[in-house]
């Protein structure tokens, strides 16, 4: 069964039996938090997929809270097992699936703990790549329980109200919100120029929310019969503005500081990587590196370092800034149209 068809089995048996909604949060938020689960589950989507659902059919808006203390409350229980597994079980972690087969999840996972301490727990609970395998380094680490335990809880319901109240309101308050975004044309392509430029910083663990947040505005936007040319506009010059400065900090500074222009998060030896990316493939890389998840927002910093022509990064630069804001926005507008929406 692929994921979708998991997420899908899931979310109809919500439909078919709500009052167990409350209960299947508690279980999707700890399985999305647990170690062993948390890289193959899809727990956000089905999450998003069951509240949407709730909103659609007419549930009362008091079931909002309910589900994200159940959420938060599995969540917490997810790390806090995950936590106490990596305490007890320090010597065998690494001979256990999926760490047996991924030893570099184990070294991702303290590094970023190293860096971050207990701050790294509270980030963890929002972002993928390192969810699976912080509260496990942070028992092999021995960190003290109340510090864990209290980024821990403090993330996990936030993350569970970020994730369940949106869904739900949006889906309930979606003719208002349309009817907001509408009118407000220019406040939107400001959102969309501000996340743009936060997809170009050089810091990895900001790719993939700034990503989804770009294109989810960019969906609305386009919903509510906004401009396309204001919406590509908007997110060419923020990523490009972005990838500008990120150029002249790699001008500014010898390779060897690179990883010191900003927080480097979970991987820190991304602005090296991008260094030989850009010296390998040149400004055909620089264009393709917008597609390469969290180093198109070194790329341009490791141009810098290169000394690539500053004539060469313009043009290559803007070409890939344009390619990819089109490539992201232009999928709803065409989806409409073929509809005759």
């Amino acid at each position: 069964m692929t994921v979708q068809g998991f997420v899908e089995l899931i979310v109809d048996f919500v439909k078919t039996h709500e009052e167990w909604a409350i209960t299947v949060a508690f279980l999707v938020a700890f399985a999305e938090s647990f170690c062993f689960l948390s890289i193959l589950w899809p727990g956000t989507a089905i999450l998003i997929g069951i509240t949407a659902l709730l909103a659609a059919s007419g549930a009362d808006q008091s079931i909002v809270i309910p589900s994200i203390i159940a959420a938060g409350l599995g969540g917490t229980l997810g790390y806090a097992v995950s936590y106490w597994i990596g305490l007890y079980f320090k010597d065998s972690i690494p001979h256990i699936w999926p760490f047996k087969n991924r030893p570099d999840l184990i070294r991702q996972g303290e590094v970023f703990f190293d860096k971050w301490g207990g701050w790294g727990i509270f980030v963890g609970h929002f972002f993928g790549p390192v969810r699976a395998v912080i509260p496990v380094v942070a028992g092999m680490f021995r960190m003290r329980q109340l510090p864990f335990q209290i980024a821990n809880a403090s993330s996990a319901f936030i993350w569970a109200a970020g994730v369940i109240a949106p869904s739900f309101f949006a889906v309930t308050f979606r003719e208002e919100i349309m009817a907001f975004v509408g009118e407000h044309h220019l406040l939107i392509a400001g959102l969309l120029f501000a996340t743009a430029y936060l997809n170009s910083i050089p810091m990895s663990l900001m790719a993939i929310p700034t990503l989804i947040l770009f294109t989810a505005l960019g969906a609305v936007y386009f919903y509510a019969d906004g401009d396309p040319l204001l919406a590509v506009a908007a997110g060419v010059s923020g990523a490009f503005i972005g990838d500008v400065l990120a150029y002249r900090s790699g001008k500014l500074l010898p390779g060897q500081d690179l990883h010191d222009v900003w927080p480097n998060s979970w991987s820190p030896n991304c602005s090296d990587k991008a260094v030989v990316y850009i010296t390998d493939r040149g400004a055909l890389g620089l264009i393709l590196s917008k597609f390469h998840t969290t180093l198109r927002s070194f790329a341009p910093l490791g141009a810098g370092a290169t000394n690539m022509p500053i004539g060469i990064f313009l043009l290559a630069g803007l070409t890939s800034c344009v390619i990819w804001t089109v490539l992201l926005l232009a999928p709803v507008p065409l989806i409409k149209a073929l509809i005759g929406g």
